[in-house]
């Protein structure tokens, strides 16, 4: 069983760099062999090995979803009704929906947990706001949380 956790998201768009922020903190603890943290950055074609290789996926990205900024979502891919993008030209402007698609088309099945946060601001800045900092450490509570629940699951 390979288990990999993604950081998806730009660290110069402020919030937008959380995903990355949360995977670097939690890949700097002791985890077994079978975890794997990456940071995707703003993901394109190169994740789609990253997806073939693994049976479960943890994503941390920043997430627009209509709440309150700060506000943490957890769901399985399949329930966030993320739909593929027509507008996607390009393996350059693959989205990590995007290269689940392929992967399953390519006949892996990888099983998918999102943890997403609503951003404060999405702009030129290297910082996360005080809002989203100020839940980093409860994101890492649910993330670590998930790693442990999948390894004691497939143990």
């Amino acid at each position: 069983m390979k288990l990999i956790v993604l950081g998806i998201g730009n660290i110069l768009m402020k919030d937008d760099g959380l995903g990355v922020y949360v995977v670097q903190q939690l890949s700097k603890r002791l985890w077994p062999e079978e975890v794997e943290f990456i940071d995707a950055g703003i993901a394109s074609f190169e994740i789609l090995d990253v997806f073939c290789s693994a049976d479960q996926i943890i994503v941390v990205d920043s997430m627009t979803a209509g709440g309150e900024p700060g506000t943490i979502y957890r769901a399985p891919l399949q329930e966030l009704g993320l739909t593929v993008s027509p507008a996607v030209t390009s393996l350059h402007e693959l989205h990590f929906t995007e290269a689940i698609k392929v992967v399953q088309m390519m006949g892996y099945n990888p099983q998918v947990i999102v943890f997403g946060v609503e951003p404060c601001l999405v702009e030129l800045g290297m910082e996360l706001t005080p809002a989203i900092a100020a839940k980093v450490p409860r994101l890492l509570e649910l993330v670590e949380a998930e790693i442990h629940r999948i390894l004691n699951a497939n143990s």
